[in-house]
């Protein structure tokens, strides 16, 4: 199922991803693509907001993947901004030792710089960001989840 929706400041996407997080339930993939600063960290924000994160939340671009603890379920937040073309970082950044783990939500940012099977992923939710103006972003939700 495809959804487009359009936000008009940051609070409304950080609503917008609060919303979405209500309804994973723990095993779930989500990939995330768009221009730097469209959105991406900040929708992050909101789905760790709405798992019940307390930490602060921020890009874990030089960390590879940080993660956090929501209410009853991890939050693991994957950027692959700086992967790409670096093979040997995308061997080290082991997906398989969280990917799909029943108490974890995953958001990877930048999937198409990290490793090529995340781009040909199944049952994920695929979030594209657009800028619309300098408040306004375009954020397609693209559920592949059965």
């Amino acid at each position: 199922m495809k959804k487009i929706v359009e936000t008009h400041s940051r609070e409304e996407t950080l609503s917008l991803a609060e919303e979405l997080s209500k309804t994973l339930k723990g095993g779930e993939v989500l990939l995330a693509e768009g221009e730097l600063g469209s959105g991406k960290t900040c929708f992050a924000k909101g789905l760790a907001k709405g798992l019940g994160v307390q930490d602060l939340v921020n890009s874990p671009t030089f960390n590879l993947v940080k993660v956090y603890r929501g209410r009853d379920k991890s939050f693991y937040h994957v950027d692959c901004y700086r992967l790409e073309g670096v093979e040997e970082d995308r061997k080290d950044l082991d997906f398989a030792d969280f990917l799909g783990e029943e108490d974890v939500i995953t958001y990877v940012e930048w999937p198409q710089d990290g490793p090529k099977f995340l781009q040909d992923l199944k049952g994920v939710l695929r979030l594209s960001f657009e800028f619309v103006d300098e408040n306004s972003r375009r954020i397609t939700i693209d559920d592949t989840r059965k």
